[in-house]
């Protein structure tokens, strides 16, 4: 059986980002640093050999999909960023610090946001239909769903699941076995042939 992975790319530095302010499904540009790190992924992304792309509906993913020369991808809005409701466009200093630590503690969840089991969930039907459909994907994502394919893939707690880095790549691999092989990745990723459990 070939071997199945998906390259996780988070996107660049929105503006929103550089400035702590609260996205979730809102829809900031990169700035300007965004642009120059999705323009770095170009070779990174040449690099990996994927066969295919798929990209979150979001402006800040797919700018860098495009910048890393991948405009032709795919859009799934399964790939899309946790929902955060009312907090959406707040500044993080806004929110009241105890509500922020449980929302990041998993429990709460601000009015009209999206529960952890419902993302993770909706982040993991869209890598099986990755892994029914076969071959190596690159997907230009967020930072939460990258964190939410390494729980679903893996079985990891998600709180032991640090945020990824903009630009980054986490490599999942799907098939023959479902496995971590690198994380939160910047430059070069280049995947050694995996040893067997125990090896």
């Amino acid at each position: 059986m070939n071997r199945t992975h998906l390259y996780l790319i988070r996107h660049g530095e929105s503006a929103w980002n550089a400035e702590s302010r609260l996205q979730g499904q809102a829809d900031p540009e990169l700035s300007e640093r965004g642009r120059e790190q999705a323009r770095s992924l170009v070779p990174v992304v040449a690099e990996l050999g994927a066969e295919r792309s798929i990209v979150s509906d979001l402006t800040r993913a797919a700018e860098t999909a495009e910048l890393a020369g991948h405009a032709d991808a795919l859009v799934d809005p399964r790939w899309r960023e946790r929902g955060l409701g009312v907090w959406q466009t707040q500044l993080e200093a806004e929110v009241p610090k105890e509500d922020l630590t449980a929302f990041r503690d998993n429990r709460f969840v601000p009015e009209g946001g999206e529960a952890w089991p419902d993302f993770q969930a909706r982040v993991g039907s869209a890598i099986e239909d990755l892994a029914d459909r076969g071959g190596s994907w690159l997907v230009f994502t967020h930072g939460g769903c990258v964190r939410a394919a390494i729980a679903y893939l893996t079985g990891a707690d998600a709180l032991t699941i640090a945020g990824p880095s903009n630009a980054s790549v986490t490599v999942l691999e799907v098939t023959p076995r479902r496995r971590l092989r690198a994380f939160n990745r910047t430059g070069s990723v280049r995947l050694e042939r995996a040893s067997e459990p125990g090896a």
